[in-house]
């Protein structure tokens, strides 16, 4: 029997990525065509497509595209590596599951009080906000807290409602261009990592120390908290909110390894 061939567009529209992603994952190594036409048209063949579904599996479990790679140089192509990574997809899908049913049960909760025609508990209101489970003092001072909370009540609720509007746009934006296969030193990308600069600038004076604060705290949760942005955002899939951070610093540090232009 022969083995089915993809070509690029086949492939893109079967699995529901992009060409440009394609084109991406192929740059950097991690997806590549196994063959070429005697035209030069690039094919993929049945060990690529399983491969295409790890990647996207991994980047959907949390992982950023440079650990899909370490993980894949060190996984086989075979129906116990296949097994392993299906139990994780499970796994992880079953765990948000039971996130979604946990926050289904406070809703509820909410709407036959107000069946009752009675007003419910501020705990059942806070209890259904579910608030980001990272202590956040394990990482940032008294006084770095202090900074970032007292900036806000400055600039005043409307301030802070604006940023977070755009803040929140800034991110959809980035993770279409990630999703997309962009590169990162894209002059369009450039400029959403220099808005977003500026943005997080509206909140605190550029500070080393709470930079390295912030950025352990990240990396120290980041599959919990990126998991956590997707279910505030309503994002499933591939592009999940972790994803699209390491976008962005990978864009911001491209950004500080270009000189700036000199004016003649």
């Amino acid at each position: 029997m022969n083995e089915r061939r993809w070509s690029v567009g086949e492939l893109a529209r079967a699995a529901g990525v992009s060409v440009r992603t394609l084109h991406h994952y192929d740059r950097i190594g991690l997806v590549s065509p196994g063959e070429r036409t005697p035209a030069g048209h690039r094919r993929y063949v049945e060990a690529d497509v399983r491969r295409l579904y790890r990647v996207r599996t991994l980047c959907g479990l949390g992982l950023s595209l440079d650990e899909v790679a370490v993980v894949l140089r060190h996984a086989g192509d075979d129906l116990g590596a296949l097994r392993t990574l299906l139990t994780a997809q499970l796994a992880d899908l079953d765990a948000r599951a039971a996130r979604i049913e946990e926050s289904a049960q406070r809703l509820r909760g909410l709407l036959a009080r107000l069946a009752e025609e009675a007003m419910p508990a501020p705990e059942q209101f806070l209890a259904a906000l579910e608030p980001m489970p990272v202590d956040v003092h394990r990482y940032l001072s008294d006084a770095q807290l202090a900074t970032i909370t007292g900036r806000a009540a400055e600039l005043g609720r409307g301030t802070v409602e604006t940023l977070k509007t755009e803040w929140l746009e800034l991110f959809t934006q980035l993770r279409r261009h990630l999703l997309a296969g962009t590169p990162v030193d894209d002059p369009a990308v450039q400029e959403l990592a220099g808005r977003w600069r500026d943005t997080a600038a509206a909140f605190h004076p550029p500070d080393r120390g709470l930079e390295a604060a912030t950025t352990a705290l990240w990396e120290d949760n980041r599959a919990r908290t990126g998991r956590g942005l997707d279910e505030r955002l309503g994002w499933a899939g591939p592009g999940g909110a972790a994803e699209v951070v390491d976008y962005l610093r990978k864009a911001r540090a491209a950004g500080e390894d270009t000189p700036e232009e000199q004016d003649e």
